[in-house]
């Protein structure tokens, strides 16, 4: 399948560093990092790459990460289930993602080996959400940071 013309765009692929990644906790932001960045909203993948393409210009050096809220579980059904039983009062414009950990993961290195973001900043919907994150996302994210972007398991022989 083709995309319009409008609609497609080079990227970059060659990354040189891992997504960033934070994660809430209330009020409070755990970042993986203390360089500078920049947070960004979007409904949608192209408000969410528009944005980022505006930051980037606007402020050269500094990474973008994109605000993402988070509903996982192991299974993407049970998430599913967990979201309709939550029913979160949710800001329009936020990134939403229901699934699993590891497509969580995917969606991170996607945003960040497409050139779209420099990471995210993942807000779960609920507290068990967090534990989940730390314990499935955060290692399956360095495992396809690795393979992509260079480590020897990546490489043939």
């Amino acid at each position: 399948m083709t995309l319009p013309t409008s609609v497609q765009e080079d990227h970059d692929v060659t990354v040189h560093k891992p997504p960033r990644v934070g994660i809430t906790h209330g009020d409070q932001v755990r970042m993986d990092s203390t360089a500078p960045s920049v947070r960004i909203r979007g409904r949608d993948l192209r408000e969410v790459a528009q944005r980022a393409r505006s930051t980037r210009e606007q402020q050269p050096g500094v990474d973008v990460l994109v605000d993402i809220d988070v509903m996982i579980a192991p299974t993407a059904p049970a998430a599913r289930e967990l979201m309709a039983a939550a029913d979160p009062d949710l800001p329009a414009g936020t990134l939403r993602y229901v699934g699993t950990p590891t497509g969580l993961a995917g969606l991170i290195n996607d945003l960040h080996a497409l050139g779209i973001a420099d990471g995210a900043v993942l807000q779960p919907l609920l507290a068990s959400v967090a534990g989940l994150i730390q314990e499935s996302t955060l290692p399956a994210l360095n495992t396809m940071s690795a393979n992509v972007f260079g480590s020897p398991e990546s490489q043939s022989a």
